[in-house]
């Protein structure tokens, strides 16, 4: 058996010790980030079935509301176009815009996805089920509640998560804005992540 010189198993005992040291930091490293929130989820769009895990690009942008919404939604909408109207015609190849309408009482398809283009032509207008709505809003840690609302013109309203969610094309949540107050919010974030 050959004799390691000193510096030699200097050597060997510092590399084990580094590899030692980056395989414990990736342990606490996936320990301390908590779930990952996300996944593949399939909807309606426009009366045809669609998949994210099919038409999924670099940066998918998530949002969750519903078509009567009469201020949050819009009001977010509406950055989110503004945001969209700010970027390259390169960036927009790899980003694409999610709306998911969790009004499956009052929501057809057509109604979901023509609200969505009304803001960008581009944007994915999408809905379902009540079960598979609840799904895909159950993947991102979101939540939604319909309330009997006498004060409303609806006469009921959706108190519902205000937050656009940045997902990779697995679909997993690497970012998110709660409660964005102007489309530069929107638009820094989409920059950050392309």
């Amino acid at each position: 058996m050959p004799k390691i010189s000193r510096a030699g198993f200097l050597k060997l005992f510092l590399t084990f010790a580094l590899v030692a040291a980056v395989a414990v930091g990736i342990m606490v490293w996936r320990e301390m980030r908590g779930p990952v929130l996300g996944g593949d989820f399939t909807l309606n769009y426009d009366g045809q079935e669609w998949s994210f895990s099919k038409n999924a690009r670099a940066l998918n942008l998530l949002y969750i509301g519903y078509v009567k919404c009469p201020d949050v939604c819009p009001m977010r909408m509406s950055y989110l176009a503004q945001a969209f109207h700010h970027l390259s015609a390169e960036q927009l190849k790899k980003v694409q815009m999610i709306f998911v309408s969790v009004d499956f009482a009052h929501d057809r398809p057509h109604s979901v996805a023509e609200y969505a283009r009304q803001f960008n032509p581009q944007f994915v207008g999408l809905t379902g089920t009540k079960a598979d709505i609840q799904k895909t809003v159950d993947l991102f840690g979101a939540s939604f509640m319909v309330e009997k609302d006498p004060k409303s013109y609806l006469g009921y309203s959706i108190v519902h998560t205000d937050r656009i969610f940045f997902l990779d094309d697995d679909g997993t949540v690497i970012d998110s804005v709660s409660s964005p107050q102007s489309y530069t919010e929107i638009l820094d974030k989409i920059k950050e992540h392309l």
